[in-house]
């Protein structure tokens, strides 16, 4: 028995001795060779993205550590969804009208943004600009003819001042605008009105996004 069971061993390992050496087994090995190296690139994105995401977390409590100090938690809302932190500065913070100006309730927000995302440079910061479904009042269409250029110089505001009151860098942020096409309160309500003639703040790292979209 014991002999038999050598034989039949000493056959496998002669078996695999000759695949070793055949043509189909080197495309095996090579075959197995971008499999592993699949398997490290994956494992590699993996990483990366879990340390953006524990890098977000960070920043999130961060920011809301100001908002905090500030005793604007009702008006800025702080929200983590994967690799990217939203920034929603609602309500009491919204725009009025076509009036674009800075205001006070605003500017120690904006203030405390920098302060958190200067402890993360290699976070972009895309702002973005919305308004409610009244359209543009008629004098004003000369200027906006339509709610896009409305919420985009909403979100050009916001980063104007970033930039040129509180020296941030400019090439950190991009501006978009969703006009009345993502609203986020009700615009039956003067409350709801008041949410979407806002903006949003998404902060990302722009490997990641880049990333996200493929």
């Amino acid at each position: 028995m014991r002999t038999t069971k050598r034989i039949a061993l000493l056959t496998t390992a002669a078996a695999l001795a000759a695949l070793i050496g055949c043509a189909p087994c080197s495309d095996y090995k090579q075959l197995v060779a971008e499999r592993d190296g699949s398997i490290l690139s994956l494992q590699s994105e993996i990483a990366a993205r879990e340390a953006t995401i524990a890098e977000g977390r960070q920043l999130a409590a961060g920011l809301r550590e100001q908002m905090a100090q500030l005793e604007a938690e009702k008006a800025v809302l702080v929200e983590q969804n994967g690799e990217v932190v939203s920034v929603a500065l609602t309500d009491e913070l919204a725009f009025s009208g076509v009036n674009l100006g800075i205001g006070d309730k605003m500017k120690p927000v904006l203030a405390a943004l920098k302060e958190a995302c200067d402890q993360y440079p290699g976070w972009d910061i895309h702002v973005e600009g919305g308004t409610d479904d009244n359209g543009v009042p008629g004098d004003y269409r000369e200027i906006w003819p339509t709610s896009w250029e409305l919420g985009a110089a909403r979100a050009a505001a916001v980063v104007r001042y970033l930039t040129n009151d509180l020296d941030m860098e400019a090439t950190r942020f991009a501006v978009v605008s969703y006009g009345p096409y993502r609203p986020v309160g009700d615009n039956t309500t003067a409350e709801g009105r008041a949410r979407n003639n806002a903006v949003r703040l998404s902060l990302h790292k722009p490997e990641r996004l880049w990333l996200r979209n493929q």
